[in-house]
């Protein structure tokens, strides 16, 4: 369902690019069907030109409708009646379009080409009234151009009368065509363009996001790694020291264990040699004889 925020009024030519950019699908259609219906056309330009009279027949109808009409909101006499009058010679036209379209073409092409001599004389004539310094030279060759179609129209009349119209239509039809195809593929540049902005940017921060979680678990894992490796390295050290540390009181203790009995087994062997040694003096020394008695 279309909603009323599609219809808004853009503010600026921006806007009005951004709010074509998802359509121009749509407009490359257009731009197809106006081109095949003017290669249509200029394949058969009497066809076209009877489909262009009629066209102008149905716009003069709903022209004097709307005279017609127009007439009953004025309140003077004399500008309703001109009105009416106007509105019925426009219905009148109409209808007799419908009724006899090549002459109806005639007569459009007679005066299409009599207003293309007077435009081109009215170029030239300005083009020599411009002062120096302005493009008067591209003037007056645009005035040329059209006053000798002008005259090539009016040369041919009536026979160029069958086929000017559908030229100029399907001429016209072809341009616009691609003049349509042009501005959707234009508008499906500008559009792939935005699509590929958006996607950097969608990458660029996803990208941002999955660089800092693998950034974070390396870090993880090289900080658990160095931790690992520091730990032991300050373990280790510790534990030497400490090894040193408890070898050394062990050793004390067992030295100081093993001294004590090993004093003890050699003072005990030299006391023994040296209690031997005393026995056999004793034993080689005479007995000293025992004081006379006294008187």
């Amino acid at each position: 369902m279309t909603s009323s925020s599609d219809f808004r009024r853009p503010a600026n030519l921006g806007q009005g690019i951004e709010a074509l950019r998802p359509k121009w699908g749509w407009i490359v259609a257009l731009g197809v069907i106006f081109l095949l219906v003017g290669l249509l056309a200029l394949y058969s330009v009497v066809t076209a030109t009877i489909a262009s009279v009629f066209v102008v027949g149905i716009m003069m109808l709903i022209a004097g409708v709307a005279e017609v009409f127009n007439a009953f909101q004025v309140k003077t006499w004399g500008k309703f009646f001109f009105w009416v009058l106007l509105g019925t010679l426009y219905i009148i036209a109409g209808f007799v379009t419908f009724e006899n379209p090549l002459l109806t073409a005639a007569l459009l092409t007679l005066v299409l080409g009599a207003a293309l001599v007077a435009s081109g004389i009215m170029r030239i004539i300005l083009a020599f009234n411009m002062k120096e310094g302005k493009p008067w030279i591209a003037v007056v060759f645009s005035g040329v151009i059209t006053f000798l179609l002008g005259v090539i129209i009016l040369a041919h009349w009536p026979v160029s009368s069958l086929y000017i119209l559908g030229l100029l239509l399907g001429i016209d039809l072809v341009f616009a065509g691609v003049g349509w195809i042009g501005l959707g593929i234009g508008l499906k540049g500008l559009a792939d363009e935005a699509n590929q902005r958006a996607g950097r940017e969608v990458g660029r921060v996803e990208g941002r996001e999955e660089g800092r979680k693998s950034g974070h678990e390396a870090g993880h894992v090289e900080g658990y790694d160095a931790g690992r490796k520091s730990g032991y390295e300050a373990g280790r050290a510790e534990g030497y020291e400490a090894g040193q540390k408890a070898g050394y009181e062990t050793g004390r203790a067992e030295g100081h264990e093993e001294g004590r009995k090993s004093g003890y087994e050699a003072g005990r062997a030299e006391g023994y040699e040296a209690g031997r040694k005393a026995g056999r003096d004793e034993t080689s020394t005479p007995p000293e004889p025992p004081p006379p008695p006294e008187v």
